[in-house]
């Protein structure tokens, strides 16, 4: 069926995934400044700190934004390339 031994490429699964995953993050960020229930903000605030496993999290300010968006897409990308290459493995024992 595919001509290429590796019919999911690395270059594409990686970044792709990497930039859903920044975008993911762009919208639960604004998100953030939307939520008017104190409870919700503190869930919300606790959801962006297991994320950043708690280091040193300082709040919504530019710089977690930027952070944020940096640790999302290299999350995104290496999801992505194992994703690829589960996807590879499993197309050469299961065609």
């Amino acid at each position: 069926m595919f001509s290429s031994p590796s019919p999911y490429r690395f270059a594409h699964w990686g970044p792709a995934v990497g930039l859903v995953s920044g975008i993911g993050f762009v919208v639960c960020f604004l998100w953030g400044f939307l939520l008017t229930n104190p409870a919700l903000q503190e869930l919300h605030m606790n959801g962006l700190r297991i994320l950043f496993l708690d280091a040193e999290f300082v709040g919504l300010n530019f710089l977690t934004f930027i952070a944020g968006i940096i640790v999302s897409y290299i999350g995104g990308l290496l999801a992505g390339w194992i994703l690829a290459a589960c996807l590879n493995h499993c197309q050469r024992w299961f065609p």
